[in-house]
């Protein structure tokens, strides 16, 4: 039971990443309404890296400034004892790694109209974020980074949403200490950011285009046998063609696909919108097969019930584990001159 002036009460954990662990939860609005959101919780064994959670403390605040459709929004920041928690908008579905896995292990892939659908609402999200500004209108400059199937939510009413935005700061620190935790997600970096050189729009762009190949194909297009090696693929930027992989592919879609995928970044699209326009003619007018949220929807029911069926016994063994845990969770103010407050200007974020 929750008692009257807690207002989170944990339900069930639903995830869990290098960095963090996200929880089912329920708060309490006014008696007798509970809305559901997601808990984003610091793994125990990083909570004590400062550096880390200032880190995750900084994704927090920038979650609050993005408002978009096809983000994921933030509603507020937690604390319970020494562990910090970000409380965001819970996505019922599932997110496109899972839906991936599950395409590859049924031997199918997604309908290529779905795939370039899906490819243009991330854009969406992104260029909204890449043209956010503070209250004086100065450009934020905010970039992803980190733009992978893993962070692309699903919802069983077909909405397409971007999380994590901010996060890949603390990753990249983190890694350098636990190289587990960032394990796999080379594969998905520009050839500037695996070259370690300064990325922009432009990077997040090209990261869209290589979740567009995984969606087409059904492959990783840089997956190496090894970190090391997925870097070098990165930095090489050969790809191979897609029509080759999957003939379902029109030539009209596969050249977009090219030039998000281009080597320099002046030869890519040199904004999300612009990436996402190209794909709307293709999926529109050269495709003539436009798809809808309801689609989408309907083929993500699917996959969270088998995903649930997957989970259930193991998550009914973690729920003893947290019952007592996560009870108690206190509001953080974020004002600007609120006592011990860790954060900074954001746009120190987005240089």
């Amino acid at each position: 039971m929750t008692e009257p002036s807690q207002k989170y009460q944990v339900l069930r954990r639903i995830g869990e990443g290098g960095m963090a662990e996200v929880f089912l939860a329920e708060m309490r609005c006014q008696p007798g309404y509970n809305k559901h959101v997601a808990l984003k919780r610091v793994l125990p064994r990083l909570a004590g890296n400062d550096r880390f959670l200032r880190m995750f403390l900084d994704e927090a605040r920038l979650g609050l400034l993005l408002n978009h459709a096809n983000i994921v929004h933030v509603f507020d920041v937690g604390r319970a004892g020494e562990a910090y928690f970000i409380v965001m908008e819970y996505v019922n579905g599932v997110n496109l790694k899972e839906l991936l896995k599950r395409q590859g292990a049924h031997a199918t892939l997604l309908p290529v109209e779905m795939s370039a659908f899906i490819a243009v609402e991330i854009c969406r999200a992104l260029h909204y974020a890449h043209q956010l500004c503070d209250r004086a209108g100065n450009p934020l400059r905010v970039v992803h980074h980190d733009v992978n199937p893993a962070n692309v939510l699903l919802s069983v009413n077909g909405e397409i949403k971007v999380v994590d935005f901010g996060l890949s700061e603390a990753a990249v620190h983190v890694e350098k200490t636990d190289p587990d935790i960032v394990r796999g997600k080379f594969g998905y970096l520009s050839p500037e950011a695996a070259y370690g050189m300064g990325a922009d729009a432009r990077s997040d762009v090209y990261a869209t285009g290589i979740v567009l190949f995984e969606m087409l194909t059904g492959t990783r297009l840089f997956e190496g046998k090894s970190d090391q090696e997925a870097i070098q693929m990165a930095r090489a930027a050969k790809v191979p063609s897609p029509r080759e992989r999957n003939p379902d592919i029109p030539p009209a879609l596969e050249e977009v696909l090219y030039r998000s995928l281009a080597r320099d970044p002046k030869e890519r699209y040199q904004s999300s919108r612009a990436f996402a326009r190209a794909l709307t003619e293709a999926l529109y007018v050269d495709l003539g097969r436009p798809i809808n949220a309801f689609t989408i929807g309907s083929l993500v029911e699917v996959v969270r019930d088998e995903l649930r069926g997957e989970r259930s016994e193991r998550a009914a063994l973690i729920e003893l584990m947290i019952e007592e845990e996560l009870v108690q969770i206190e509001s953080l103010d974020f004002g600007p001159h609120s006592p011990g407050n860790p954060l900074v200007d954001p746009r120190r974020w987005f240089k």
